[in-house]
């Protein structure tokens, strides 16, 4: 064995462990996004007024797979975000669905200032239950919703719980990554644990309920990177933006990336649907730029899913 070599295998296995052990670096593509109904399931919608964060691989040297929830992860740097009443009742329905608790057949409507929940306790025989809860903060970012008012089969719960010397704790235990615990009488919620695929990063800041809906103000610890100065195109208002680093859709990977995609009709939020993006893409048309980045023009998902909306006409070339 030449000296080279040797020398160049003696610095291999004289490298830290966790040097060699940690391979290529995970791939990220920041993300921006302004006035977006975002479909993240058929029967979930966020009302994304603002989001600012990056997609992060969760396999090495592999960028994000748009079409693969699962194959990254969402990192927060700051976002606002509105539910209404059935998109809260759909994304909790799930999170019990896929950990199991004594909770059935939770219902949440927006009433004033305050939620109102209705469902079942399953204590041997369902009990019916509703509670009035007042939403805000706790330090560490979890909502916490306190109870003003419970009943269950018609009569206050502290009574129900006196004669059979439960406590709400009991009633309401929460299986580990849940994104839901009980503290006391209140119920604690981990807003981003709760969103479906793909994997949320981020903590709440400051919760309100706004007419029908609840309106999350969130951050996190994200810091996206190669973002130009301006957009695709600038004029848009209502737009995903995906920058720097790499992601793919479909067969299409874009490195660098400076990819627009925009709403075909700024008079109301783009709506938009991951799952079913494929559909919005087909009935719209794209523009290359002068830098090689891309212009994509969506309609919304209403329009093409439930009536049918023809395809975008292609602009007129000159």
């Amino acid at each position: 064995m030449t000296r080279p070599a040797v020398a160049l295998l003696a610095a291999v296995l004289l490298m830290p462990v966790t040097a060699r052990a940690a391979g290529p670096a995970r791939i990220r593509c920041g993300v921006e996004m302004r006035n977006v109904s975002l479909r993240i399931a058929d029967d979930i919608i966020l009302q994304v007024r603002t989001l600012d964060g990056e997609f992060i691989s969760r396999l090495r040297a592999r960028p994000p797979i748009f079409d693969d929830p699962n194959s990254y992860t969402l990192r927060l740097k700051s976002a606002e975000i509105a539910m209404d009443g059935p998109s809260l009742t759909n994304m909790l329905r799930d999170a019990l669905t896929a950990h199991p608790t004594q909770l059935r057949d939770v219902k949440i409507a927006i009433e004033g200032d305050h939620l109102h929940t209705s469902g079942k306790i399953q204590k041997g025989a369902p009990v019916p239950f509703t509670m009035e809860a007042v939403v805000s903060v706790t330090t560490d970012g979890w909502m916490r919703l306190h109870a003003t008012k419970i009943n269950a089969a018609g009569v206050p719960v502290k009574g129900i719980l006196d004669l059979f010397a439960l406590k709400i704790e009991d009633l309401m235990k929460m299986p580990a990554g849940s994104g839901m615990k009980a503290d006391g009488d209140d119920l604690l919620i981990d807003a981003a644990a709760l969103m479906p695929p793909p994997k949320t990063e981020g903590r709440l800041q400051s919760v309100s309920i706004s007419g029908s809906h609840l309106v999350m103000h969130m951050i996190g610890a994200g810091a996206p990177t190669g973002r130009p100065n301006t957009l695709p195109l600038p004029s848009a208002k209502n737009y995903i933006y995906f920058y720097g680093g790499a992601i793919r859709f479909g067969k299409l990977t874009m490195t660098n990336a400076d990819m627009q995609l925009i709403d075909a009709d700024p008079r109301d939020p783009f709506d938009f649907s991951p799952p079913h993006y494929d559909k919005q893409l087909v009935a719209g048309y794209s523009r290359n730029t002068a830098r090689k980045g891309l212009q994509v023009y969506m309609p919304d998902y209403g329009d093409v899913a439930h009536r049918g909306a023809a395809p975008l006409p292609a602009p007129h070339i000159k």
